[in-house]
């Protein structure tokens, strides 16, 4: 029976040394590496009891016959001992590949353990990855020496990890070939699956400590290869026996990868990426005459529109252009049928009598379409386009080359998805990509730039400038707030420094090493700097020293020691945690930070909204430690409303109101915030009238000319400015400060105040107070007035 079965194998070639161009691993590093079938016997020698007693038999046979030659057994250096071992090579490989599982689709290949040089191969295997001559092992093209030498070094250190450390790496990196198809002349993808069972490595001198090496003990992955090279240099270790490569024709999943990587650069109908998107799916289809097509559908106001450039990349619609009246119809009526009938379909054989039942076949059987492939795609919002493969061999497109297509289709439909919303980002970029998205009060003078920009074909597009605006200028601003974060963060570290000490403890109640008794030494040092006050370099210090020394002892303690395991397990499970006790107190402050200016901001939309239809304006608001605004009202903005000064005097009033509401909803949050922060209001007047100008670079308005530069400076100066000869701040918690530079500015709104004293809405009296000056600014003076916070 067993001769039958050897008889049945292949006779293959003697045993041969074969390598790359010296050229090609010159830069890989040295290893003591030799061939030995000792690790095989092993291994069989261990299969034994659980195969079937055919297989046993043969086995037995496989390893006596290696016993008998005890140079075999023993590493080799060179292949004498092999070279009249050819018979005994068949029936290894039969071993590893039986004959049923055919022979002539087997493709792999003996090697040197972790050497590109490989002893002995299969037919198949010669023809993908052996070079004309046969005399030099060929290896992906484009590939760089240090990927070579990182995929070699990889395999390396991950079989003596795993054996001497107990780790395991993630990394995986393999040897992927890109193989011309000698029949159809495309590209066909090959990865080398290494398989490693029959190498035994062994340690020739003494291991470094993992904590030395480049290994992420948290990612299994080597940081640095070059590091790990000199802590861990491989004449530290020899191997012995031999690998085995297994080639694994990856056409579909690396066509599928490349159509991923070309969805990555989020082109809209870009030739160049069409061409590739194509080039993948004719490696996916594996056909030869063939041509292909790919166009996206893309949609005006909810109307399906001829693109011109899109349609030269779709094979029935190649003659359609955009400016033809026919051509539009027959793009009409194209859609409206697709529309019903969205399903795929493929025309085995394309002939005169079927394009006569279906006129729509006309234009790809003009071309010479034999056969044709006609899949459109949708989602919930309709028709996305259409894929269409096309040949002049009828019945070479069939429902099984379709099935080929399916796993790509889900891919394609990203890939048309993102060219029609580029192609929309298109239409919205002639306003944004200069501009910004806009407020209805302003938009219409973007739109007018925008359409004398087409107009002159994007030549000397003018400036967007408002003129003789009026601005106002509001900050509510939460005191203190750098201070609280910086309390938040001290009082976290400080929980989480105790915490450590614990766990410290008790690992040195189980372990004896004086690295601990050396960490708990450096937290109370750490402890006494931080117990009254904390810099920020403090606390970059004290998260390196968490993340370098302090993380990195532990986790090693959790994988080399099982009784220890479940103390620094609760650890990381409770720094990772979400809701981990370690940063409550930052959390706290987030929230509660995070709900006074959420509230603010939604306090000031609802206002907005109201206030804008007195007069239309221009309204914008960011959020800093609190949340600034700035308005601008005027003629200009607004040309189809007449502007009187009532207007502006209306918003004036109305944001000294809004202010004394916002510091009230601000003091009623406070019973339900975590932290007690209070807020403070500022108001800025400037009677004269400003030009604003849109900057591009920065997507925003700016003030235009000299003089209206001081307003702006004025603006970014005024946080923290103190009353002159005091160290009191303006800006106070249930008070709103109204800063001016002329006096004519004051009796506005000393009515303003009154009339809100009067409505109760503000308290009884006014305090006025000269400012200390600011870099660049004088002669500020500023109003205050307390606010009734209980009403």
């Amino acid at each position: 029976m067993l001769q039958e079965v050897f008889s049945a194998a292949p006779t293959l070639h003697h045993p041969r040394m074969l390598t790359p161009l010296p050229s090609l691993t010159a830069e890989l590093p040295e290893l003591e590496s030799k061939i030995s079938f000792l690790p095989f016997v092993s291994y069989l020698k261990d299969k034994l009891p659980k195969v079937s007693e055919t297989t046993s038999k043969f086995f037995t046979q496989l390893i006596d016959n290696l016993e008998r030659r005890p140079a075999l057994l023993s590493p080799m250096n060179n292949l004498s001992s092999l070279e009249e071992q050819s018979e005994l090579l068949e029936m290894l490989c039969t071993a590893l590949f039986p004959v049923v599982s055919e022979h002539e689709k087997n493709s792999f290949a003996l090697s040197v353990p972790y050497q590109f040089q490989i002893f002995h191969h299969s037919e198949p295997f010669a023809r993908l990855f052996l070079d004309q001559t046969k005399e030099h092992l060929l290896l992906p093209e484009n590939l760089a020496s240090d990927q070579l030498k990182n995929i070699e070094c990889s395999m390396i250190y991950s079989h003596v990890l795993e054996k001497f450390y107990g780790i395991k790496l993630n990394d995986s990196p393999e040897l992927v070939y890109p193989v011309s198809d000698a029949n159809t002349g495309l590209k066909r993808y090959f990865k080398i699956k290494y398989d490693r069972r029959f190498i035994d490595v062994h340690l020739k001198g003494v291991l470094p400590p993992i904590h030395d090496c480049a290994v992420c003990l948290n990612t299994f992955r080597i940081l640095d290869l070059e590091k790990q090279l000199q802590a861990m240099p491989l004449h530290l270790f020899e191997v012995e026996g031999f690998a085995v490569w297994v080639a694994e024709d990856v056409t579909t999943d690396e066509s599928l990868e490349t159509i991923k990587k070309i969805l990555l650069r989020q082109k809209s109908c870009d030739m160049g990426i069409a061409d590739e998107l194509k080039e993948a799916i004719h490696a996916l289809v594996g056909l030869n005459d063939i041509q292909i097509g790919l166009s996206p559908f893309l949609k005006v106001n909810n109307r399906y529109i001829l693109d011109d450039t899109c349609s030269q990349n779709s094979l029935g619609g190649k003659q359609m252009l955009s400016n033809d009246p026919d051509s539009q119809a027959a793009f009409s009526m194209y859609v409206g049928f697709l529309s019903e009938h969205p399903e795929p379909i493929t025309f085995s054989v394309l002939s005169e009598d079927l394009v006569r039942d279906i006129p729509l076949l006309k234009p790809v059987f003009d071309m010479g379409a034999r056969s044709y492939i006609h899949y459109p795609m949708q989602n919930s919002d309709g028709l996305l386009g259409v894929l269409e493969i096309a040949s002049p061999i009828p019945n070479l497109l069939t429902y099984e080359v379709m099935s080929r297509l399916e796993p790509a289709i889900p891919l394609l439909s990203v890939a048309l998805l993102k060219s029609i919303d580029a192609f929309h980002q298109k239409i919205e970029n002639l306003v944004k990509e200069k501009f910004t998205a806009l407020q209805p009060s302003v938009d219409w003078k973007f739109a007018e730039v925008a359409w004398e920009s087409l107009r002159n074909n994007d030549i000397g597009t003018p400036n967007v400038v408002f003129e003789n605006v009026y601005p106002l200028y509001g900050a509510i601003d939460i005191r203190n707030s750098s201070m609280e974060r910086s309390h938040a963060i001290q009082k976290d570290l400080k929980e989480h420094l105790v915490v450590i000490d614990e766990i410290l403890n008790r690992l040195e109640e189980q372990v004896h090493l004086p690295l601990l008794e050396g960490l708990k030494f450096k937290i109370f040092t750490i402890q006494q700097t931080i117990q009254e006050n904390m810099l920020t370099e403090d606390e970059v210090r004290i998260n390196e020293f968490i993340e370098n020394e302090v993380r990195p002892v532990l986790g090693h303690l959790q994988r080399m020691n099982p009784q220890l395991q479940k103390i620094v397990d609760d650890y990381f499970d409770m720094v990772q945690s979400p809701d981990s006790p370690l940063c409550r107190y930052r959390k706290e402050y987030e929230e509660t930070l995070s709900i006074i200016n959420e509230t603010m901001l939604q306090f000031l939309d609802k206002e907005e909204d109201s206030v804008q239809k007195s007069y239309p304006h221009y309204f914008e608001k960011y959020r800093t430690d609190g949340v600034e605004y700035n308005i601008y009202i005027g003629q200009s903005i607004a040309p189809n409303y007449p502007f009187d000064l009532l207007y502006l005097k209306n918003i004036r009033l109305w944001q000294l109101r809004s202010m004394a509401e916002a510091a009230r909803i601000s003091h009623n949050l406070l019973p339900s915030l975590k932290l007690p922060l209070q807020t403070t209001q500022l108001i800025l007047i400037q009677s004269q009238c400003i030009s604003i100008l849109f900057r591009r670079d920065e997507r925003r308005f700016d003030v235009e000319g000299a003089y209206n530069i001081r307003y702006e400076i004025i603006k970014k100066r005024l946080d923290k400015v103190h009353i002159k000869d005091s160290t009191e701040r303006l800006t106070q918690p249930g008070k709103i400060a109204i800063v001016y530079s002329n006096q004519k500015e004051v009796p506005e709104y000393q009515q303003y105040i009154e009339f809100l004293q009067n409505k109760n809405i503000l308290q009884p009296g006014i305090e006025f107070l000269d400012l200390e000056e600011l870099q660049g600014v004088n002669g500020l003076k500023a109003m205050r007035v307390a606010i009734n916070l209980e009403k």
